[in-house]
């Protein structure tokens, strides 16, 4: 685990005020909502696909990368992120970042397969 010196400073600037407290939390569940968003419409395109035919080895193996990377990005942010202070921002950003990169995989992936 990283050194929780690298994430004092964010921990004293959301302590300074208020505003500044509602800052990171807003942009925080801005960036999850994005994140949400991003893997619901990806997942709907390949999902939406095997309700439609019964699925083929290839949807199941784009599904199966995905997963892949959504667990990598979930035991590297695991690994670097603080769990002695602010854990549930912390929490929420690593849940975004889950969700951003497996759903940026499958738009990636869907993507290529129309060009």
């Amino acid at each position: 685990m990283i050194n929780n010196g690298l994430f004092t400073g964010l921990l004293l600037w959301s302590s300074e005020s208020t505003a500044n407290w509602h800052q990171l939390v807003g942009g925080s569940f801005a960036i999850f909502f994005i994140s949400l968003i991003i893997i619901l419409r990806g997942y709907y395109l390949f999902i939406g696909w095997n309700f439609l035919s019964n699925g083929d080895g290839r949807t199941n193996i784009i599904l199966a990368r995905s997963a892949l990377f959504m667990f990598t990005t979930f035991i590297i942010c695991d690994l670097f992120l603080p769990h002695a202070f602010m854990w549930q921002i912390f929490l929420l950003i690593k849940y975004s970042a889950v969700f951003l990169i497996g759903g940026s995989y499958l738009l990636w992936q869907y993507h290529r397969d129309l060009s």
